[in-house]
């Protein structure tokens, strides 16, 4: 698998590497773009495909913009950074088109006139409210806070990442170098690979996993949250994590909360299962939780919900979304699925009889009522629990009030018993907000059995990546 290939890239696949081909075999390889000409060495053979990474560039695209971050080269967040803006818009527009007309069998020519090029971002660093960080060590199990380097699971260091707010790296370097001096080790997830090996050359455990760093509002004061999730630990180790928050809050005047949570299972993600503590700055409870503006209003969210990461590209997102649901009439009820903490579904809510929101976090749905209390919505009412069990519920209680639903799924897409229970439930108008084409493309091979596709566009939240947010608005057919 040392073999060298020279390749024109000619493609771009949905998860941000060059496609070109080689003695009829497509080849996707990483750390190139469309229109350049590398030397890659390949990494693997795969039945339809073979994969690589770039190691040469032999010829340069034709159009090519210079790196924002200094990380660029190791750093696997940002694919697309050296591509102008406006052809990476054009590129994740291709994207879209392509995994609908493949995957979810809809009319090419259709949707090629159905869908503009897609809104740009309004700004393309530091938009990011929410960004995750992965403690890691490498051979020589020297602690690193970072980000995953560019196709593999090591970490490389990103002290100068330009999606930060500022103020962001301040607080990053001092949470790095807390740790580093707590002599704790940091986490190493096992592999398929560490599972065989009989003596592993890198040890796996460890204590740091992830530190997450939220940017939004107290009070209308700009400030920062960061919760610190590492494995279960000892007393001791818990008292170093409470140590160095308390120092943390000491350096940082603006850093409203800092939360401890734990995480037991041994993987690789950023969600903890157990939270230890929260420790706030002078305002007590009511700095726990953030504020995020979306619409006119204010949202308040626990620091790990979910809400759209580029706060000022939402903005635009949710005026489409807002624009494209109104109530057709002055009694429909609106489902609002996979409601986080109560948006868009309260944006769009004014104009319905009622709003029923359904979510799985208890947090964010403690947040969303919260939310529509304090906008006065009394007519919105929210569930914890499982989408596809909520959803069987409304069908075997026959609810038949729905005539509109919001879906903002995550990346994984609809659960297809969700699916399939909202398809039963076959509410008039879905509005589907999607990040991820792939899953999209997926959700509507079953879609378009009942719905009409009448609307598709989208909102780039994600410079510099092959993601898109897309809305797409599908009407029921009249019989099926």
């Amino acid at each position: 698998m040392n073999e060298r290939l020279i390749l024109d890239i000619s493609g771009l696949a949905h998860d941000g590497r060059g496609v070109g081909r080689y003695e009829g075999q497509a080849v996707f390889v990483s750390g190139a773009l469309p229109g350049q000409r590398i030397c890659a060495r390949l990494l693997r053979s795969r039945a339809r495909l073979l994969e690589a990474e770039a190691e040469t560039v032999l010829r340069s695209a034709p159009d090519t913009a210079a790196p924002l971050c200094p990380h660029q080269g190791e750093c696997g967040g940002c694919p697309l950074q050296t591509m102008p803006y406006a052809i990476q818009l054009y590129w994740k527009r291709r994207l879209v088109l392509d995994a609908l007309s493949r995957v979810g069998h809809l009319d090419a020519a259709m949707l090629e006139k159905m869908m503009s090029v897609p809104e740009p971002s309004p700004q393309q660093t530091a938009f990011r409210n929410k960004m995750e960080f992965a403690f890691g060590g490498g051979v020589s199990n020297k602690l690193i806070l970072g980000q995953r380097q560019r196709g593999t699971a090591e970490v490389c260091p990103t002290p100068h990442c330009v999606l930060l707010p500022d103020g962001g790296t301040a607080i990053l370097a001092a949470v790095r170098l807390m740790a580093a001096q707590s002599g704790l080790a940091p986490y190493r997830a096992p592999s398929g690979r560490d599972r065989k090996r009989k003596t592993a050359s890198i040890s796996v455990g460890g204590f740091w996993r992830f530190l997450i760093l939220r940017h939004g509002y107290l009070q209308d004061i700009p400030h920062w949250w960061a919760v610190i999730l590492t494995s279960p630990g000892s007393s001791s180790e818990r008292a170093v994590v409470r140590r160095l928050a308390a120092m943390l809050m000491e350096q940082f005047p603006h850093l409203a909360c800092v939360i401890h949570e734990e995480r037991t299972a041994a993987d690789a993600l950023c969600l903890g299962e157990h939270r230890v503590f929260s420790l706030t700055n002078g305002d007590g409870k009511g700095a726990a939780l953030l504020s995020l503006p979306l619409g006119n209003r204010l949202f308040l969210l626990d620091p790990v919900s979910f809400f759209q990461v580029n706060t000022a590209g939402a903005q635009t997102l949710a005026r489409h979304a807002v624009a494209l649901l109104p109530p057709e009439g002055s009694e429909e009820h609106l489902l609002d699925l996979y409601c986080g903490v109560g948006t868009p579904g309260q944006l769009l809510a004014e104009g319905y009889a009622g709003l029923l929101g359904l979510e799985y976090d208890k947090r964010a749905v403690a947040a969303a009522r919260k939310n529509a209390a304090h906008a006065g919505l009394v007519h919105c009412r929210y569930k914890a629990g499982d989408a596809a069990g909520l959803v069987r519920s409304l069908v075997q209680d026959n609810v038949q009030e729905f005539q509109a639903a919001v879906l903002d799924p995550p990346r994984s897409g609809m659960a297809r018993e969700a699916l399939e229970a909202l398809l039963t439930l076959a509410p008039k108008r879905i509005l589907y907000i999607s990040c991820n084409p792939s899953t999209l493309a997926r959700d509507t091979l079953f879609l378009k059995e009942k719905y009409v596709l009448t609307h598709l566009s989208g909102v780039d939240l994600f410079p510099h990546t092959p993601h898109l947010e897309c809305l797409t608005l599908w009407r029921r057919r009249n019989r099926w």
